[in-house]
């Protein structure tokens, strides 16, 4: 499920991203997507400085790894100059986020340090289980990995329809897709 580049076949992207242009100014973007929001009451959006949020509403089959959509609308005056520039990111909600990264930086300290004590008794000709902190925590961090992209094979469908809310509320003829 990727979005990075126009080929969907890379599967180690964990937080896909994908950028749009188009002629409409920032506010127009922001209010047809405000005005689509409020009239389909499958997607919540929420407007937070210069990002707009689409998200499942709670009511409506929401999971845990229900992802969320970061759309970041700006004027290009580098690459497109005269057009609005659109970021998306999709990812889970932030504190689904959080926890993996946690998870991630727990089991990578655990590793680091519980492998070098490991090394250090080694090498002084001490016999330690330590030394298993490496293989372990890797199998450990690899599972995790499998059990996150799981959960966003699990998402798919609803982050298709967040990416498809989008193009319709900004305009499928107002649009163009970029390589980012």
């Amino acid at each position: 499920m990727s979005f990075n580049k126009k080929d969907h076949h890379i599967d180690s992207e964990i937080r896909p991203r994908f950028k749009l242009v188009t002629d409409l100014s920032e506010e127009e973007v922001f209010d047809r997507l405000k005005k689509f929001t409020l009239e389909d009451k499958t997607v919540v959006g929420k407007k937070v400085l210069d990002q707009f949020y689409l998200d499942i509403p709670d009511y409506n089959d929401r999971t845990y790894w229900s992802p969320e959509l970061r759309v970041t609308i700006e004027k290009d005056e580098y690459d497109f100059p005269g057009k609005t520039l659109i970021r998306v990111l999709v990812g889970p909600r932030s504190n689904v986020w959080m926890l993996f990264v946690f998870i991630y930086s727990f089991l990578s300290l655990f590793s680091v340090f519980g492998g070098m004590y490991g090394l250090s008794q080694l090498n002084l000709g001490i016999s330690t289980p330590w030394i298993w902190c490496f293989p372990i925590t890797l199998m450990v961090i690899i599972g995790v990995w499998v059990i996150a992209k799981i959960g966003q094979s699990t998402s798919r469908d609803q982050t298709l329809h967040l990416v498809s809310v989008l193009y319709h509320a900004v305009g499928l003829d107002d649009v163009e897709r970029v390589e980012s």
